[in-house]
This record gives C-alpha cells, sequence and structure tokens, in this order.
C-alpha cells in the first residue's frame, strides 16, 4: 500500500509515540517540570502535612525540614493512588545541616498513607502497609538507605528492634554534599530495585507491592536539625492506562504524558483487525491489504471508510493534545530561561554598577594620595625655610649686638685685679687685727 507524505508523517509519529516505555504520571508527580507550585500556595495532586508547620514551598523545591528550629516534622502526600502494577519512582532531595546535625527523611508506598502515617517517621509510624524507604545516618554511620515492608500487622513504634526489620540497605554518605541525590525505586516483572545516583543500592525478586496505595515523603529533624529540600519526585508507568480503574473515582481520568487516546468512540471492527495496538491506537503499518472487490455494497465502503476515518481522527486528536502539552512545556521551560537569563542580566548590571564604583574609589584614592603627597612637599618645603631664616636672623643679630675681643679680655683682667686686691685687703686686715692664744 502506497502512503501519502502526510499519512507517511503521521504513522511514523504515532509508532514513534506508541514505543515509548514509560509515560509520566503527572497526579503522582511533582517538580519534573522545574516548578513546584503554579501560585506558591500548594502542590496540585499532593497534601502537605506538618507539625508545627507545614513544608515552606519555593519555586524549585519543598523545604521539609527547615535549617532552624530543631525538633520538626513534615511530610507531603499524593492524594490519588497507583493503579499500576510496574512502575518508577525518582526522587531528587538534598540534606544540610550543622556537623552533628540529624534527622531522617522517608520515602512511603502506603495504603491511605495520609491518615495511616502522616509525618511519622519509621520509629514512630505504627502500623503501617506497605513499603518505606528510610534515609538516615544508622548507627553513627555516615548514612544508610535502608527498605522496610509491613503488611499492616507489627506496630513499629512498639517493636523493640525496628532497625532489624529492614530487608535490604547500603551506605550512603548523603548530607552536605553541596547538590541534590538521586533516590529510584522501581517495580517490574522481575522484581523490586533500589537506585542511588544511578548505581544498585539492594533489589529483591520476592517483592510486589499491590495496587491503589498512595506515595509520601516525610522528614523528621533532630534538636540539633538537618533540613531536608525535595526538589522533584517523578512517577513514571509502563502504560499510560492503569491495569484496574479506580473503585473511588469510576473512570479514572490520568494526565498521562503522552496523553491517552480519547476513548468515547469504541474502534469498529476492532476484534476482526489484529492491526490495534494495547492503547487503542491502530498501527497503520500493520493493517491488512483490503482488496476492493471484498466490499460489494455502499454500505460496506462507508463503513471501512468510517472506521479508518474514525481511527485517524483519535490519532490526529491524540497528537493535537500532546502537541498542546508539548508546546505548554516548551513555554513553561522558556518563561523559566527567560527569567533566568533575565536575573543574570541584572546581575551583570550589578556587577557593572559596582565596577564603575570600584573605578571612582581607585581614582579618589589616587587623586587623595597626590594631594597629601603635594601638601606634605609643601609643608616640608616651608619648614626648611622657615629654619633657614631663624638662624640668618639669629646671626646677624648675635653679630649686631655682640662686644669685641678687647673688650672681653678687659674685662677679665679687671675682675682678676679686683679679686687681688680684695685678698690684700683681708690678709692686711688679717694681719693687724689682735692674735688670739689657747
Amino acid at each position: 500500500m502506497h502512503w501519502t507524505a502526510p499519512l507517511s508523517s503521521l504513522a511514523a509519529a504515532i509508532f514513534f509515540a506508541s514505543a515509548q516505555a514509560s509515560y509520566l504520571n503527572n497526579e503522582l508527580s511533582f517538580g519534573h517540570n522545574g516548578n513546584i507550585s503554579p501560585n506558591m500556595r500548594g502542590v496540585p495532586n499532593w497534601h502537605l502535612l506538618g507539625k508545627p508547620s507545614p513544608p515552606d514551598i519555593l519555586k524549585d523545591k519543598l523545604v521539609l525540614t527547615p535549617p532552624a528550629p530543631g525538633n520538626e516534622r513534615g511530610a507531603v502526600w499524593t492524594e490519588k493512588t497507583l493503579f499500576h502494577s510496574n512502575w518508577a519512582v525518582d526522587v531528587d532531595f538534598r540534606a544540610t545541616g550543622p556537623e552533628r546535625g540529624g534527622g531522617n527523611l522517608q520515602m512511603w508506598y502506603a495504603k491511605n498513607g495520609q491518615v495511616e502515617v502522616g509525618t511519622s517517621s519509621i520509629y514512630t509510624v505504627g502500623k503501617f502497609d506497605g513499603l518505606a524507604l528510610v534515609i538516615d545516618q544508622y548507627s553513627g554511620s555516615g548514612g544508610f538507605v535502608r527498605g522496610f515492608l509491613n503488611d499492616g500487622t507489627i506496630d513499629y513504634s512498639n517493636h523493640h528492634s525496628v532497625d532489624s526489620l529492614a530487608f535490604g540497605h547500603c551506605e550512603y554518605s548523603f548530607r552536605n554534599l553541596g547538590r541534590p541525590s538521586r533516590i529510584m525505586f522501581k517495580q517490574y516483572d522481575s522484581g523490586f530495585r533500589v537506585d542511588v545516583d544511578g548505581k544498585l543500592c539492594f533489589e529483591s525478586s520476592k517483592i510486589r507491592l499491590p495496587l491503589g496505595y498512595n506515595f509520601g515523603i516525610t522528614a523528621a529533624s533532630a534538636e540539633n536539625p538537618d533540613s531536608f529540600e525535595v526538589f522533584k519526585f517523578v512517577t513514571t508507568t509502563e502504560s499510560h492506562t492503569p491495569d484496574v480503574q479506580d473503585p473511588n473515582a469510576g473512570i479514572q481520568n490520568q494526565r498521562m504524558s503522552p496523553p491517552p487516546v480519547s476513548n468515547n468512540i469504541p474502534p469498529p471492527n476492532q476484534a476482526q483487525h489484529p492491526g490495534f495496538s494495547p492503547n487503542g491506537i491502530p498501527a497503520f503499518a500493520d493493517l491488512p491489504e483490503t482488496p476492493a472487490s471484498q466490499y460489494t455494497s455502499s454500505a460496506e465502503q462507508f463503513s471501512d471508510l468510517h472506521n479508518r476515518l474514525q481511527a485517524m481522527m483519535r490519532n490526529i486528536n491524540a497528537l493535537h493534545k500532546a502537541n498542546d502539552m508539548y508546546s505548554q512545556q516548551a513555554a513553561v521551560r522558556h518563561e523559566d530561561l527567560m527569567g533566568h537569563i533575565a536575573r543574570q542580566e541584572n546581575a551583570l548590571e550589578r556587577i557593572e554598577a559596582l565596577m564603575k564604583k570600584l573605578e571612582e574609589v581607585q581614582r579618589d584614592v589616587r587623586q587623595t594620595k597626590s594631594d597629601l603627597h603635594n601638601a606634605l612637599d609643601n609643608h616640608v618645603a616651608g619648614l626648611r625655610g622657615e629654619v633657614t631664616r631663624t638662624h640668618n636672623t639669629m646671626v646677624s643679630t648675635i653679630t649686631t649686638m655682640g662686644t669685641g675681643l678687647g673688650k672681653f679680655v678687659l674685662v677679665v683682667l679687671g675682675s682678676n685685679g679686683l679679686l687681688v686686691i680684695c685678698y690684700l685687703l683681708y690678709k692686711r686686715r688679717k694681719a693687724n687685727g689682735p692674735k688670739k692664744y689657747l
């Protein structure tokens, strides 16, 4: 069969879309598009819990426990439950704190988690039903990732040794890395697996978790607290349609990526044509070649044309929805990029203004230094001139007012002569005086 160029492109696009191995579940995810909340007041499809206050919502992260004060708890739980057998969850988180800070982070897949678990940690949770992955400094180590299971019969809060109930673990120093850490846990046909930063942590082929449970994250800080931040929680499944329908919601209307094909009109003759993929999109390359002689009436021809047009319209609608979603995501990314560029431009402008101020200060310092040197030179020159003038004045004054050498000699000789006369008079008087005898 020969296809025109538009139909060939359409068939290739549909084949590529149906060949994707995983589908994003928007209702069980957040942070995958770079934004946690559209209005900074809540996370769509998630409940936020906390003691004494719920987690802080920032543009690109949730702060479950703040850097201060300590002894706080925070949690976030999905409103919807998971009805897929095979799934994977990627969580990006970061833990920062002082050298001897403490706290723990739990990732849950639990039945009625918001009520049964709430903001509890693995040591205070009680009887829960499901899975818990715990990240903490177990036994004074640098960090551990451990897995716990419960079927609702074991009361963890009253157990004498909760640590002994772990079914798997690996060492992982998660504190103060300066970057987000990534935990991925998934359930697939062969079992259950946990990866840390792209490396295997532990796995088991004997674990099969049931459907209909909630995902959640809880964190608790010690008196000397660690701050736990979550950047994204992304849930993907192997198919865009659930394995079973949600009994509480009727028809499950999940916003998947790529979006599901509308099945309001069931594809006719689907049982007779094996060329339908499991997701309801006809695989055009597999449609049988039907000779025109088979259609003997206009009703059969119209039915065949009607079926083909319906299948084509369903796929065109699916492509339009996917294109709209990708356009919205591209617009969001474009806005984020433009905002980032604007912030960078503002930062560059501030740096440029700072450089101008530094240049002005440098010029002022140079001018002040030059003025100071000139003033000092002028002052020294003035002092030297004043000293020279004072010296000359004193010399001229002494020269003008001083006596000659002859007068000085006359004064000295006169003084000595006067002393000699006085001495002679004294001797004469002493000789003429009465003598005393003992």
